[in-house]
């Protein structure tokens, strides 16, 4: 099954509305466990389906049918034809007959003419290539001898010379090294003892080296479980205040309601009593002062007394109203905070924090493990860098000891300066008689060396003459035969191509016939347009695409297509093009965006036909789903409701995926064909 979202919402928005609807199931089913006594809770049933879910943009388009023109190569008479237009053909059904006759006659004139050039073309190419061959060889060797004849003469002069100094230099050279090879011979076996004692002591360095970093690389092996142990705390801990960051802000919003309510109650009874107090007082005093026992006060002494103190107890009476009224309204609200906050939110205020201390002293006793080992790990990795600092030390020491040796010995050894010392004294005789040898012969070498430098001047003077024209003449005849071929076989093709032997001609692709332009007995000319057929095969769909949504588009990214003529037919299809200029209209910028469909299933789409195109940007294929609404949402875990055995509603835990924003993805917790319930709450009479 597959979803669509509405035209211009990204796929975020999609994931953004599965938040929701979950954190708001969980809500309404709170509300409805507390709220018996006003409605009762029935409940939906949905299915845990399989299949697909995808969201991605919308636009309309029209449809556009590939066009095939049929035409023929060269001139014939028509026959029959056996279609017109509106006719529907598949691939290789007959069109037209043309004259067998004609077919017959062209295709054999055609054919002759093709192996005729053919044999002309191969047997120009067999001589152009071996005369090149041949005279490009005679042209370089004669250019070449003769430029080169003096300069070689006085080469092999100059390398004559050359020679004999060499040979005395070599003579001498060999000498030298024997000379040096006898002293080796006697020094080798003292330095060598002192080189291999230098080996094994840096040996003995190496071992323990690489024993105190095995050393080091367990530390290292104990410091990373000890991070690992901790970033796996910290993990959970982010997790954890991750999970609960929305109870986190509704309990701490409560908390805060309660403690100013609270508060303000506590000022409020405060200055009732306060008033109360004065209220109390002024009454007294006001008794005291009419039952006063002093008789010679005057009557108009104990009326100015009487009166003033009415007025007072007036005054203090009003505001001990106001006070009981002002204390009304704060414990009514603080009555009301309390009870929003108290019980379970309370309580879950209390877990929460005793968890995230918890976490605290997890990671703070985790940092202090991992703290104590890493200095342990630092303090021996301090004294590994100085024992190798002693290492690279020696081995300096070593390599300076073994580069003096190699630069005397080399890669000699005993066997080996001994088994040199013979060879060299060979070697000094056959030279000593070489140059002897040389000697005799010199004369006659130089006078054979000027005879062949005057024979190579003589033959280059006209060797690049006859080059030239060799070369002409051959490229002359092979275009004229290349030229020839091409054309002949080019006839040949797009003749047997087009037409059968008994002068049919097939559709090259299947279709709808939009117009015949020949009839029976008419004479065609070659290349003339003869039909015009609608390959439906490739059925293009073209849209506007807003300059909001071509950024997301790109050449074969997959589309869906549904056409108004094909109810409850989805076709499967991608970008072909994305137009490069845009449309501008009225202020708004489009982009044209064709669509190919890729369905050839043989159904009659034709020219012109409306439909609707998905650009799918996002989705999941062949997972289980089902209506968000079934989901519930409560401390970061995801729940639906389910009859058990016993018929019993029951609530269990599922892992959620992707959403189009009415199916959401379930990936662990139900199997396809379960049943889940969503709540709907009825308004009780």
């Amino acid at each position: 099954m597959k979803t669509k979202t509405s035209h211009k919402k990204p796929i975020i928005a999609a994931a953004a509305v599965l938040l929701a609807a979950g954190a708001g199931a969980a809500v309404f089913a709170g509300a409805s466990a507390s709220a018996d006594s006003e409605g009762e809770t029935s409940y939906r049933e949905y299915n845990v389906s399989k299949g697909d879910i995808t969201v991605g943009a919308e636009e309309s388009g029209t449809v556009s049918i590939e066009h095939t023109y049929v035409t023929f190569p060269c001139s014939a008479d028509v026959q029959e034809v056996y279609v017109k237009e509106g006719n529907t053909v598949k691939e290789g059904d007959p069109l037209l007959k043309l004259s067998p006759e004609d077919i017959e006659e062209a295709k054999y004139e055609l054919e002759s003419a093709v192996k005729s050039a053919e044999l002309e073309l191969e047997a120009a190419k067999l001589d152009q290539s071996t005369k090149l061959i041949e005279a490009k060889q005679t042209l370089e060797s004669s250019l070449q001898s003769g430029s080169s004849a003096e300069t070689d003469y006085d080469l092999y002069i100059t390398k004559n010379n050359a020679s004999k100094q060499s040979s005395e230099k070599q003579l001498e050279s060999l000498k030298k090294e024997l000379e040096e090879y006898k002293a080796m011979k006697e020094t080798y076996p003292d330095d060598y003892a002192e080189l291999c004692k230098y080996e094994d002591k840096l040996d003995e360095y190496e071992a323990k080296y690489k024993e105190m970093e095995s050393v080091y690389k367990s530390y290292q092996k104990i410091d990373d479980a000890n991070s690992a142990a901790l970033d796996e705390i910290k993990s959970e801990y982010d997790e954890y205040t991750e999970k609960i960051s929305d109870t986190s802000e509704r309990l701490t919003e409560l908390k805060k309601n309660y403690e100013d309510a609270k508060a303000a109650y506590d000022k409020a009874l405060e200055e009732y009593e306060t008033a109360k107090e004065n209220y109390e007082r002024s009454t007294s005093s006001s008794t005291i002062t009419v039952t006063s026992d002093s008789s010679s006060s005057s009557s108009t002494d104990t009326s100015s007394g009487s009166s003033s103190g009415t007025d007072t107890s007036s005054s203090l009476s009003e505001k001990l109203s106001q006070a009981k009224t002002a204390l009304d309204k704060a414990s009514t609200a603080y009555n009301s905070a309390n009870v929003a906050y108290s019980g379970y939110y309370q309580n879950l205020d209390s877990q929460i924090s005793d968890k995230i201390e918890e976490y605290e002293n997890r990671i703070a006793e985790a940092e202090k493990t991992y703290s104590a080992h890493e200095k342990i790990t630092q303090a021996y990795k301090k004294q590994l860098d100085e024992f190798n600092e002693e290492v690279s030390d020696f081995r300096e020491q070593y390599e300076d000891e073994k580069a003096d040796f190699t630069e005397i010995y080399g890669q000699n050894d005993d066997e080996s300066i001994d088994e040199r010392i013979d060879s060299l004294e060979d070697s000094i005789a056959e030279a000593e008689l070489s140059i002897e040898t040389a000697a005799a012969g010199e004369d006659s070498d130089l006078l054979k060396a000027r005879q062949q430098a005057d024979s190579a001047l003589a033959q280059a003077e006209s060797a690049q003459a006859v080059y030239d024209r060799t070369v002409s003449s051959l490229e002359n005849d092979m275009e004229r035969a290349q030229n020839s071929y091409d054309k002949a076989l080019k006839e040949y093709n797009d003749f047997c191509e087009s037409v059968s032997d008994d002068g049919v001609v097939y559709a090259e692709a299947g279709g709808i016939i939009s117009s015949v332009n020949i009839s029976e007995g008419d004479s065609v000319m070659a290349n003339m347009s003869l039909l015009t057929i609608l390959d439906t095969r490739y059925g293009y769909l073209s849209a506007s695409v807003s300059e909001e949504d071509i950024t997301s588009l790109e050449t074969d990214m997959e589309c869906s297509v549904s056409l108004t003529a094909f109810e409850n037919k989805t076709f499967e299809g991608h970008i072909d093009t994305i137009s490069a200029e845009p449309a501008r209209s009225s202020g708004s910028v489009t982009y044209t965006v064709t669509v190919k469909l890729e369905d050839e299933s043989g159904l009659n789409v034709r020219e012109g036909m409306s439909g609707e195109i998905t650009f799918i940007e996002g989705g999941v294929s062949d997972v289980m789903y089902t209506n968000v609404n079934a989901i519930t949402f409560r401390d970061g875990v995801s729940y639906v409701k389910m009859y058990d055995e016993s018929g019993q509603i029951v609530e269990k835990e599922v892992t959620t995926g992707f959403s189009d924003g009415r199916y959401v993805e379930i990936t662990e917790g139900v199997s396809a064909g379960d049943k889940v319930l969503a709540e709907i709450e009825l308004a009780g009479k």
